[in-house]
């Protein structure tokens, strides 16, 4: 699988575009519900332009090995949001939509629970079949669309010089 790093930089850049969209799109929204783990910083950044407070929610795809399951699970999930949160217009931030398997489970979940008001947000869309539907009707606002490659964020990184190395030889290799 074709493997494409980012930096900071670039990130924060694609965030401010995707904040553009969201206020240019017609839709606003009281508060973001940030997908942890890999939404926290782009929910975060995102805060900076939009200018709305982050709640989180914390599901997982992948099992301790780090193989998908058949359905996200749930780790941390909305105890102690205030019911007045419920007629609020929520957007879900994640940092990429590949099956789409944990967005999907995520706006079921909160619509259950009387959450209603709901757009999404990722940073990377992947160009691919999905597992996972949306409502149609659902704002969808995404500021990267990618082949299905395996994304390397830097707030991943355990070594961030070697991450900026593949950064580089990577934008190098491209020229």
């Amino acid at each position: 699988m074709k493997k494409i790093w980012y930096n900071y930089e670039d990130i924060h850049r694609a965030i401010q575009q995707l904040a553009e969209k969201i206020q240019k799109s017609g839709h606003s929204f009281d508060a973001m519900i940030a997908i942890g783990g890999g939404g926290f910083i782009p929910a975060r950044i995102l805060r900076s332009f939009l200018n709305i407070p982050v709640y989180t929610v914390t599901l997982s795809y992948y099992d301790i090995n780090d193989c998908p399951t058949n359905c996200p699970q749930k780790i941390q999930w909305t105890n102690g949001f205030d019911e007045k949160m419920k007629d609020k217009k929520l957007l879900i931030v994640d940092e990429v939509d590949d099956s789409r398997a944990t967005l999907e489970y995520c706006i079921r979940e909160l619509q259950h629970e009387g959450f209603q008001q709901l757009g999404v947000a990722v940073l990377h869309e992947k160009r691919k079949p999905k597992k996972g539907v949306l409502p149609a009707d659902l704002p969808f606002y995404s500021a990267i669309q990618v082949d299905d490659w395996w994304i390397n964020y830097p707030w991943d990184a355990l070594d961030i010089d070697e991450h900026y190395e593949n950064v580089a030889a990577q934008t190098t290799s491209e020229a």
